[in-house]
């Protein structure tokens, strides 16, 4: 049986975790200690069918999953900077990751799965030193198959 949100959800963490400087990785985690920043957090997601016709409930149909991801920062120097490097990064291994792209579009019939970029929100805070947060969302299309869950 194949769970394409857990699939795409696992991937998403072996993608982010390549991001250059990252410290650690979280799924779901929001107990995170300085010294483990960098560190980036994969949130589960929130998930939205997009076919709401007349059909029988166990037929396929495609779904909209966005989860949440987080990246915390810790710098002496520029966090404005370093966060516009990292949603960078993010971004660019995000979107161009073959395997994801394949969980993603391998799930259609028709191949028309898709990731799309939604945007980021910031966050700039002060404690013992500054630290600046980065939430990004990215929207998963792919096809739910009820009878190969």
């Amino acid at each position: 049986m194949a769970d394409v949100r857990e699939d795409i959800l696992a991937r998403l963490l072996v993608v982010v975790a390549a991001i250059p400087g990252m410290r650690s990785v979280h799924r779901n985690n929001v107990d995170i200690s300085e010294d483990q920043l960098p560190a980036v957090c994969v949130f589960d997601a929130d998930e939205e069918s997009d076919d709401l016709q007349n059909r029988p409930s166990n037929s396929r149909g495609m779904v909209r999953m966005t989860p949440e991801i987080v990246i915390a920062e810790k710098t002496a120097g520029q966090v404005g900077s370093e966060l516009t490097a990292l949603r960078r990064e993010l971004i660019r291994r995000v979107l161009l990751d073959t395997d994801l792209n394949n969980l993603v579009a391998g799930s259609s019939p028709r191949g028309d799965g898709a990731i799309r970029y939604l945007g980021c929100q910031t966050d700039v805070g002060w404690m013992r030193s500054l630290h600046g947060a980065l939430r990004a969302q990215f929207t998963f299309k792919y096809w739910l198959k009820p009878d190969e869950l």
